[in-house]
């Protein structure tokens, strides 16, 4: 399915991280060493990244040293003992204010939303230092102003600093809370005008726009309007915006797809219409 759809890399799930910091074990299984052999083997050509992260304040202590380091030392672990050239780092904080995500995704926890985008930004410093050679993705929500996720937004300047560590980055575009065509466009333009900007500032980052394919979770509907935020659409209007916005300049280095696993044939066959088949 990744080779026929022209996929160049899967991020293949490794976590999330534990309350100390470590990894799960099966993530260093034989069967995870056996798993990685085999998707080389079906194609040779997939960059495959293990992915690892979690939600601040469940899982995730980024203003605690002692589950940074824990975290730092079994993504290297992560990385020598499956074989893999690096690793896609997914980390959120959830916004209070949602009654059905605070009582299903935080249990609380001592970590500030203000020094959030800092501690992030740190651990991939910290991460590059230990690994100058591993290549570094990492995902955060969109920077369009209009767009209301449930995740704390990344501000420009932050994502001026992550950007000096990493090799590739994920935006987003998918559960906005927007309601309309007019500004899911208005916002989509948002979004590629700040990539433009980032860009110019560290030009060999990879920067990716994201869709998602998750099930539409009934209490979550709010965020994502399907008639504007499904398949087709989406990616119509990227390109689009991209081409408004740039004609001849490229901006959006690729797209990027959460989540594979419930991605049926009928989505697959949309991707490669809308983006992966056209050349």
């Amino acid at each position: 399915t990744l080779r026929n759809n022209n996929i160049r890399y899967a991020y293949l799930f490794a976590g999330p991280f534990g309350k100390d910091g470590s990894l799960p074990d099966y993530a260093f299984s034989a069967t995870a060493v056996q798993s990685v052999k085999i998707l080389k083997l079906l194609y040779p050509g997939i960059v495959i990244l293990l992915w690892v992260g979690g939600i601040q304040n469940k899982t995730v202590f980024l203003d605690d040293s002692t589950w940074v380091k824990n975290a730092l030392a079994d993504s290297r672990r992560l990385i020598n003992t499956l074989n893999v050239p690096g690793l896609h780092f997914d980390f959120e904080f959830i916004l209070k204010g949602d009654d059905f995500l605070d009582k299903t995704e935080v249990k609380g926890g001592s970590g500030d939303i203000d020094s959030y985008g800092k501690n992030v930004n740190e651990f991939h410093r910290r991460f590059r230092e230990l690994m100058p050679d591993a290549f570094v993705s990492s995902v955060v929500v969109s920077t369009s102003p209009g767009t209301r996720p449930w995740k704390r937004k990344t501000t420009m300047d932050e994502l001026s600093e992550l950007t000096k560590h990493i090799d590739q980055i994920s935006f987003l575009y998918y559960d906005t809370y927007l309601g309309t065509q007019k500004e899911f466009k208005e916002n989509c333009t948002a979004l590629l005008n700040d990539i433009k900007k980032l860009k110019r500032v560290n030009p060999s980052v990879q920067y990716l726009v994201s869709i998602g394919t998750f099930i539409n979770a009934p209490e979550l509907r709010k965020y994502r309007n399907m008639k504007i935020e499904n398949i087709p659409n989406s990616l119509k209007t990227i390109r689009s915006c991209e081409k408004s916005i740039s004609p001849a300049e490229k901006i959006v280095d690729g797209i990027s797809i959460f989540c594979n696993w419930e991605t049926d044939k009928n989505e697959w066959h949309e991707i490669k219409k809308y983006w992966t088949g056209i050349k």
